[in-house]
C-alpha cells in the first residue's frame, strides 16, 4: 500500500512539474509597484519560435513611465539565438533610441526590453533585481554549454544556430564552441536535444563525405571536409544527441579530440 501510495505522489508531482507556468502578470511589481497597463500578445510572431510578448508599463514617479517588454520563445536556445545574433541587443550597455534609453537581459527563455526616458535614470541592479523575482527565473549560459570541453577554449567565440549548422539548413539547433591551442584552431558543436535519426540523416547528406586515409574509422560516425582544407567528423550518439568537430587538423587530431567531445556531451545530464 505505502508503495501505491508512493508511486501516486511521484506521478502527481512529475504532472504537476510538466504543466505551463501561469503568470498574472498584473502583479508583477516593479519596486513595490504594480503596472497601470498590461498587454499581452499571443499571436503568430514575426520571430523564429517566438511564442508570446507581454508588454508593462510603470509609473515610478510623474510624468515618468517605464515601459518593459517581455520576449518569449519556445525555449532557451532561440532566446539566447535571437539576443546573440540579431542584431538587436548589445549585452548590459544601454542603446539609444529615439528620446529612449534601452536595456536588455537575458533569462531563459525570455528576453527583457526596457526602455524610458533617456533623461531618466534607472540603475541596472533595480532592473536585474526585477528580472530575478520573475517567475521562472533562470539566469547564466545553460547548463547545456557546460557539456562541452573547458579547456583552449577561445573568449567570445560561443555561438547558437538554429536555422543552419556548417551552412547547410538544419531543423534541429546547435551550440558551438570554438578552440585554440597555439597554432592549432577547431570548433566543437551539440544539437541542443535529442535529434531524431530522420533529421539527421537528411542533414547528413548534404555534407561533403570522404574516407580518411591512414586513421582508424567508425561506422557510425561521419567524415567531410568543410571547405579550404577544413576535416570535420559527427555522429549521432545513443539518446539521439548530435556531436561534431571540425577545423584545420590533422584527421588523427582532429578524431582524438572529437572523442573527448563526444564523451563529454554523451556523459552529460542534460
Amino acid at each position: 500500500m505505502k508503495f501505491i501510495f508512493g508511486l501516486l505522489l511521484v506521478l502527481l508531482i512529475c504532472s504537476c512539474e510538466k504543466q505551463e507556468l501561469v503568470v498574472d502578470y498584473s502583479n508583477i511589481r516593479y519596486n513595490n509597484m504594480k503596472p497601470f497597463s498590461v498587454v499581452v500578445d499571443s499571436s503568430q510572431q514575426k520571430v523564429k519560435a517566438m511564442v508570446k510578448q507581454v508588454s508593462l508599463r510603470y509609473s515610478p514617479a510623474v510624468e515618468d513611465t517605464l515601459n518593459i517588454r517581455i520576449l518569449e520563445f519556445l525555449s532557451d536556445v532561440y532566446a539566447m539565438d535571437y539576443y546573440m545574433n540579431s542584431g538587436r541587443f548589445q549585452g548590459s550597455a544601454p542603446i539609444l533610441r529615439g528620446d529612449n534609453l534601452e536595456q536588455s537581459i537575458r533569462s531563459g527563455s525570455k528576453i527583457f526590453i526596457f526602455s524610458h526616458d533617456h533623461f531618466r535614470r534607472y540603475p541596472r541592479t533595480d532592473l536585474e533585481q526585477f528580472v530575478q523575482v520573475f517567475p521562472g527565473y533562470r539566469g547564466g549560459s545553460p547548463q547545456e554549454f557546460l557539456s562541452l570541453p573547458f579547456e583552449h577554449r577561445k573568449n567570445g567565440r560561443t555561438s547558437i544556430q538554429t536555422k543552419y549548422f556548417l551552412g547547410i539548413r538544419a531543423e534541429f539547433p546547435v551550440i558551438l564552441q570554438s578552440y585554440r591551442d597555439n597554432n592549432l584552431e577547431w570548433n566543437v558543436a551539440r544539437s541542443w536535444e535529442g535529434v531524431s535519426s530522420e533529421s539527421f540523416d537528411k542533414w547528413v547528406k548534404q555534407l561533403h563525405l570522404v574516407e580518411p586515409v591512414g586513421v582508424e574509422t567508425s561506422w557510425d560516425e561521419y567524415y567531410f571536409t568543410a571547405g579550404n582544407g577544413s576535416n570535420g567528423v559527427v555522429t549521432r550518439l545513443a539518446g539521439g544527441r548530435v556531436a561534431c568537430a571540425w577545423g584545420y587538423l590533422s584527421w588523427q587530431d582532429l578524431i582524438e579530440k572529437f572523442h573527448v567531445a563526444a564523451n563529454r556531451i554523451y556523459e552529460a545530464r542534460f
